[in-house]
């Protein structure tokens, strides 16, 4: 049953690149990620990637037809085949913004070596394994269930392209959006957390978490009766 103030999903397109752009720098500081700090071209040019790219997708959120949130999956590894083609939009930023060369916490952002284990990089780099890349709400929006919702929602995209599980890295500080994942019942993975980072699973296929040896859902269920 849906109500009228429930949140339309649907997956995004071309034409929802400038707005999905202006709500992504309309949430972010400058300094919070490594696009937020390269401006807009470089968010558009990631948004782009995002939506065209045959390994990825993007769902918006919207009310009243005005986008307040969304939510994009790469089908594997996201960060080096992103930044690849992204590059031309990351030159472009540099020259509109010459002091980000001496920019210390960018370029080591950009560089930083994620401090998982060998374990960790095997399960995470399996076939069939999603990651999610991002997740953005309308300030004014957020505590409406719209994140949730999306969340939900990249269950039944991913398991259509064929993925068998999703995982989203969420900052250990980000407690809000560490309750959604908690609610929605993803499995918190200690074999991907890094030193500043928590790992959440949403098994599609529970055989998958028997083959790479991780807890799935219904273990933690088994676990609790």
């Amino acid at each position: 049953m849906t109500h009228s103030d429930d949140p339309v999903i649907r997956l995004a397109g071309r034409g929802d690149l400038e707005d999905m752009t202006a709500l992504h720098c309309d949430s972010f500081k400058f300094g919070e990620h490594v696009p937020a700090m390269l401006g807009r071209h470089y968010v558009r040019a990631m948004y782009r990637w995002l939506v065209t790219s045959a390994v990825s997708y993007a769902l918006v959120a919207e009310r009243e037809g005005k986008i307040v949130g969304i939510v994009a999956v790469c089908d594997g590894p996201f960060t080096r085949p992103m930044f690849l083609a992204c590059l031309p939009a990351f030159a472009v930023s540099l020259v509109r913004r010459p002091a980000l060369l001496f920019n210390h916490k960018l370029w080591s952002r950009l560089f930083r070596r994620p401090d998982v284990t060998s374990a960790g990089r095997k399960i995470a780099d399996q076939p069939g394994f999603a990651q999610m890349t991002i997740g953005v709400v309308d300030k004014n929006c957020r505590g409406r269930g719209i994140f949730p919702a999306l969340v939900e929602e990249t269950k039944t995209y991913s398991r259509r392209r064929g993925s068998r599980a999703i995982r989203a890295g969420i900052y250990k500080i980000n407690q809000p959006s560490r309750r959604v994942f908690i609610k929605g019942r993803w499995i918190e993975t200690p074999e991907l957390e890094t030193e500043d980072t928590v790992f959440y699973v949403a098994y599609l296929d529970e055989a998958f978490a028997g083959e790479l040896g991780l807890r799935s859902a219904a273990a933690s269920d088994e676990k609790s009766v």
